[in-house]
């Protein structure tokens, strides 16, 4: 069953119908500077036929209707009324609406239990509900038939606005009806194993290093040491390497190696590399390969060239890697970076490593 409602609060009649033609409301026909000012509390939601959705200090499911006071100062309900079409004005005597407070009232014809208790019930089949205060202004609510344990409810407690009606299954009696804010998914937590910007061997001869020069126990300590962005050719470059003598046929390739720690592992996620290179770059993890870039497959030479020209001399791209290589304690990074061409103008590299664990519980 699908109902049509327009609403326009306090001020005006509510209408909520089953029909297919349009919605009827009452409306206040006065000039707007006569217009009476919003009531100070509201009907805020109602249930006609309630079965499932609360049970008043006896256990007893009777129909509810939810009074809620927005404001910041607390409302006597002494002199205001409330009543159904069938009825008479039942006093709220005695009640007070505190700031922010949701008030439950039991349509159940059980007025001997107390004030909550009023002397009629709701219809599931229609009708109307109607508040007064004490200087005459009023609300009228009206409806049409609705099916159990669906309550009619403000949106968002919005006892001063429009067009904020909804059918909520079960309501939220005694409760606001705005809705919880979802809580936000805590994020992975980054940990830089490798800073950009740290400080590498390299070799930059006119050959490859010996045999074994990815692994973790190579001795490089004849290696020359700079910090990165290491390479020539672009002011952005920290350390300028050797490329040899001859402008129009320099070296190939370049060789670099970083250590860096890494803490207990049984909580990691995910490993990432964050490499900027200038034209083409292998890169090794204790000896394994973990990331070839813009280079061609198969065995890598001195004098392999990359497939093609850097897309961008600056930019540091994030590539996922293969974590089982990565060892509690001391590990090795290996990078060999390739020209384009023997005349190629610069070379660049630069490498991070982050690791992403798990969010804080």
């Amino acid at each position: 069953m699908i109902w049509v409602l327009l609403f326009a609060c306090n001020q005006s009649a509510i209408s909520l119908t089953t029909d297919s033609g349009a919605d009827s409301t009452s409306t206040d026909d006065s000039a707007p500077s006569e217009r009476q000012d919003p009531l100070p509390i509201c009907v805020n939601e109602w249930m006609p036929k309630n079965e499932t959705s609360a049970a008043d200090e006896t256990g007893a499911t009777g129909d509810w209707i939810e009074l809620h006071n927005p404001g910041e100062a607390a409302v006597p309900l002494d002199g205001w009324t409330i009543e159904d079409d069938d009825s008479g004005p039942q006093p709220l005597d005695g009640l007070t609406l505190a700031p922010g407070e949701f008030l439950l009232l039991w349509a159940d014809e059980r007025t001997p239990l107390g004030p909550t208790h009023l002397n009629f019930k709701l219809s599931g089949d229609g009708g109307q509900l109607s508040m007064y205060a004490p200087d005459g202004r009023g609300t009228i609510l009206g409806w049409g038939a609705i099916e159990d344990d669906y309550a009619i409810a403000r949106a968002t407690d919005c006892c001063a606005g429009e067009d904020c009606l909804v059918f909520d299954w079960r309501g939220t009696p005694g409760g606001t009806n705005t809705p919880p804010e979802e809580p936000e998914e805590p994020e992975p937590v980054e940990v830089e194993l490798l800073a950009r910007g740290s400080t590498h061997r390299y070799w930059d001869k006119n050959r490859a290093p010996e045999s074994g020069w990815t692994a973790s126990g190579f001795d490089d300590s004849g290696w020359s040491e700079g910090a990165a962005p290491l390479g020539y050719g672009d002011d952005h470059i920290a350390t300028t390497i050797n490329y040899g003598t001859d402008e129009s046929n320099k070296r190939a390739a370049a060789y670099f190696r970083v250590t860096f720690e890494a803490g207990a592992l049984n909580s990691l996620e995910e490993l990432y590399v964050d490499l900027m290179r200038d034209d083409g770059a292998a890169v090794y993890l204790n000896g394994v390969e973990v990331l070839r870039d813009n280079l061609p497959s198969g065995t890598l030479e001195f004098t392999t060239l990359a497939s093609s020209n850097a897309s961008s001399e600056t930019t540091y791209q994030r590539w996922p890697i293969d974590s089982s290589a990565l060892v509690e304690g001391w590990n090795t990074l290996a990078v060999e970076v390739h020209q384009v061409s023997a005349d190629s103008s610069d070379l660049g590299f630069d490498v991070g490593v982050v690791a992403l664990l798990p969010p804080p519980q």
